[in-house]
């Protein structure tokens, strides 16, 4: 939600004291003991505690506006039949529970009844209780209490903002707020980028619920995306959609809730229905050319939904038919771009019921500080019928491994929200490999250290031959029920392919760097007991040409000059 502080008040507006009930309590008030000349400091985040008060002075039954802290201000909407009452730092008060206590929300499920009565305000909260003053010694503070009869208690005011002292005041602001949705852009198979236009917003109150609602129907535009943050009277604002079907119509408005000085409330504020059509998926092997992803020939896929299902066997180490991919994007430009960045690539085996590798870039620019989300889930650009059937490990000696790493993608939390599509987790060991100090725990933190400025390309999979490590830790295959399904294949090894530049700092793309310039290898550990502890070294590298044999894979395909028949340990400081 857009912030909805006002900016400072000119001078000459006042808090006059409401002394006649209004058919609508909406507007920009102070809670105020008159006794005491005290207002409610409303800008505390715990609402409760003894003296949220500041001292205001009072005269004439008006309150300069120079004469308070203007973080007190609250603001009182219609809500149905009853207000919500928000201060400045957010929060909304209320009561709910009826109990001798001050409460505060980021809901506004927390709403108020106001009346005025001979000797105040009676403001109620939807559990039954009434604000007042507590005059307490050692206890003055506004709170909610459940009687209506005063002791201590005693009843409060409300100021309300209006034009300037002496009566008059300044003429009406009109509302000439207007929104145009403009035309999308950057449509591709999967995605476009969506864009709106606006002006005439008031200055003291900026929009709210700033977003676009869409669908594949104009009639029911189901979906909403943008919660954007609006700071100026004009301009543009755009949000990206992702994983969408090829070839399929949207429609699209933009809306946002601006305030009308005109009736002292927000209402809603719509553009015009426009709509685009995303690309057909008919792409050759060079369509997409990101340089982390193994080759990738459409010519032989067949479609459906943001989906790929791939018909060859990849020299005969698959099922016609059983690998699946989708690319996932985050919701975050690349510097200086319209362009929205990647986030990775899943290639997933209905048959062997696991991930086969993620492609991703690393770089710097994908961390940030989202955190992790744990928000563990089914792939939703995936069928859910041959993904794993639920989201917890229930295994006890195999956890929940991620091939691309949640801290890696911290940019944003969808950015950290797709790496736990559980298309992106394979049945790692607990207790040697997937653990602290675990066999996969040191390899990901040695190539956390080959992140450069340049992007370091990755490509984490899986192998479920038997296979044989550098080191002499030999895994076989085996199946086992994991994540609520059975027959899962547990993977024999893990490997990292690897692509830099040698320098790391060179500013050229990898695609425009000749051979000598630039650094792969594969890094592979068999998914067994003997990994624990086991630093990298030179005996679990291998070429990517040897890579590509194991996996039938053809890796950094959009990289001419790649060296994928040498490895040289020195250059990967080892």
């Amino acid at each position: 939600m857009a912030s909805c502080t006002p900016p400072p008040v000119e001078e000459t507006e006042v808090y006059q004291k409401v002394s006649s009930a209004p058919s609508d309590w909406s507007g920009d008030y102070l809670i105020v003991y008159e006794s005491g000349s005290k207002a409610f400091d409303g800008s505390l985040t715990t609402l409760d505690a003894s003296g949220n008060t500041i001292a205001v002075t009072i005269s004439d039954g008006e309150i300069e506006a120079t004469d308070y802290n203007k973080a007190r201000q609250f603001t009182i909407a219609k809500s149905g039949s009853s207000y919500t009452i928000m201060s400045t730092s957010g929060y909304y008060i209320g009561n709910p529970a009826n109990s001798n206590s001050l409460t505060s929300s980021n809901s506004t499920a927390y709403t108020n009844t106001i009346t005025l009565g001979s000797d105040g305000v009676d403001i109620k909260a939807s559990g039954g209780s009434y604000l007042r003053y507590n005059k307490s010694s050692g206890q003055e503070r506004f709170r909610y209490f459940k009687s209506s009869t005063y002791t201590a208690q005693e009843p409060v005011a409300l100021y309300k903002l209006t034009g300037s002292s002496g009566g008059g005041g300044d003429e009406p602001e009109t509302f000439t707020a207007s929104i145009s949705t403009v035309a999308a852009t950057s449509v591709t198979t999967n995605g476009a980028v969506l864009n709106a236009s606006y002006s005439g917003v008031s200055t003291t109150r900026f929009p709210q619920n700033v977003v676009f609602k869409y669908g594949t129907s104009q009639s029911n535009l189901n979906q909403t995306v943008g919660n954007i943050d609006i700071s100026s009277a004009s301009g543009n604002y755009s949000w990206p959609l992702t994983e969408l079907t090829p070839g399929q119509t949207y429609y699209f408005r933009a809306s946002m809730d601006v305030w009308n000085p005109e009736t002292s409330q927000y209402q809603t504020i719509t553009g015009s229905i426009l709509n685009f059509t995303t690309n057909n998926q008919s792409q050759s092997s060079n369509a997409i050319d990101w340089a982390e992803l193994p080759a990738l020939d459409y010519t032989h896929y067949t479609s459906s939904g943001n989906y790929y299902i791939d018909n060859s066997t990849h020299s005969g180490k698959y099922t016609s038919g059983s690998l699946y991919y989708t690319h996932h994007w985050t919701d975050v430009k690349y510097s200086g771009t319209t362009t929205y960045l990647r986030n990775y690539t899943c290639c997933w085996s209905s048959a062997y019921k696991c991930p086969v590798w993620i492609a991703a870039p690393r770089h710097s620019c994908y961390t940030g500080s989202s955190g992790r989300t744990d928000a563990y889930k089914k792939n939703p650009d995936m069928p859910s019928g041959i993904q794993y059937s639920g989201t917890s490990a229930n295994n006890s000696s195999y956890n929940r491994g991620h091939m691309l790493g949640s801290a890696e993608r911290t940019l944003s939390k969808l950015t950290n929200n797709q790496v736990f599509y559980t298309t992106n987790i394979a049945p790692q060991n607990s207790s040697y490999f997937n653990t602290g100090g675990g066999g996969w725990n040191k390899l990901e933190d040695w190539v956390d250290g080959k992140v450069c400025s340049d992007t370091l390309y990755i490509v984490i999979g899986c192998l479920f031959n038997q296979f044989t490590d550098g080191y002499g830790n030999t895994a076989s295959p085996s199946t086992i029920s994991f994540m609520g399904t059975s027959g899962v294949a547990c993977p024999t090894a893990f490997y990292y392919a690897l692509l830099r530049t040698k320098s790391g700092n060179s500013g050229k793309s990898v695609k425009n760097c000749s051979a000598n310039e630039l650094q792969c290898a594969a890094f592979i550990r068999a998914h067994a007991s003997g990994t624990m502890g086991q630093a990298v070294t030179a005996a679990e590298m291998k070429t990517i040409a040897e890579l590509e044999t194991l996996t039938g894979f053809t890796f950094f395909d959009n990289v001419p000059n790649a060296p994928k028949t040498t490895k040289k340990a020195s250059d990967w400081g080892l």
